[in-house]
């Protein structure tokens, strides 16, 4: 189970975050949403070609926070691999697909990531204090009812490691990866959705991924940092013998 830990939270980015998340998928505009196209697995976030940032494409939106600057954002080949770059100054932002993938279909989300400079600070990392990671997924579900969940999946920084699940208030991170040993070079991470969802929320069924955004942010802890992400998708489930007898 790992890292657990409940802290009071009053306004702060945790509720700035449910705040974007219901925007994300209520307040703005839904067009260009991404569905499945049939394929076994395929890419929510493709960056072997630019993205055009300033206007962004329909279906993107930049979440930014009017108590902070945003994160900045470039593309560039790192170490052989074409990837996004999101630094942060004390800065914090949020750069959103919108999505509609039935979760029991594609439960695995992978992707690549590199971070560059990880946040530097004696602020312990389980508060709200400390809150900053130099690279997260935001992940809102939606279910059959139209009821939200929303969580991170996060890089930890000194304390959490890989597997580690923490909370600020109520709010839900999984750590994918982290530590100061990983950082300056690239990992390959897959990781099952559905699992973390029954953990979080009980039974997965019928809920769909409508929004995945990428969120940096050393807002907290005032320092710098720096990551890469490259090949973010979703796979589907693998059939075992005997699911595939009966499907």
């Amino acid at each position: 189970m790992g890292v657990r830990s409940t802290f009071g939270a009053p306004w702060s980015l945790v509720a700035a975050l449910a705040f974007a998340g219901s925007l994300a998928s209520c307040g703005e505009p839904r067009v260009n949403v991404l569905v499945p196209d049939g394929s076994p697995s395929f890419a929510i976030m493709d960056f072997t070609g630019p993205l055009p940032i300033d206007p962004l494409p329909s279906g993107w939106y930049h979440r930014v926070f009017w108590r902070h600057g945003p994160m900045d954002i470039s593309f560039e080949t790192k170490e052989g691999v074409a990837a996004i770059r999101l630094a942060t100054s004390d800065t914090a932002s949020m750069l959103f697909r919108h999505t509609d993938i039935p979760l029991d279909r594609y439960p695995t989300l992978s992707w690549q990531w590199y971070i560059e400079r990880g946040i530097d600070s004696d602020l312990d990392e389980l508060t709200e204090e400390g809150d900053d990671h130099p690279a997260r997924f935001f992940v809102v579900f939606e279910t059959t009812d139209d009821e939200s969940h929303r969580m991170e999946i996060i890089w930890g920084n000194r304390v959490l490691g890989a597997g580690d699940y923490k909370y600020i208030g109520s709010f839900p991170h999984y750590v994918a990866n982290g530590g100061q040993a990983n950082i300056g070079r690239w990992h390959q991470e897959a990781i099952d959705l559905t699992d973390i969802y029954r953990e979080l929320w009980g039974d997965p069924a019928g809920a769909r991924i409508v929004d995945i955004a990428f969120f940096c942010d050393s807002d907290d802890t005032g320092g710098e940092t720096v990551a890469y992400f490259a090949d973010v998708r979703v796979t589907q489930k693998t059939l075992t013998s005997r699911e595939q007898e009966f499907d």
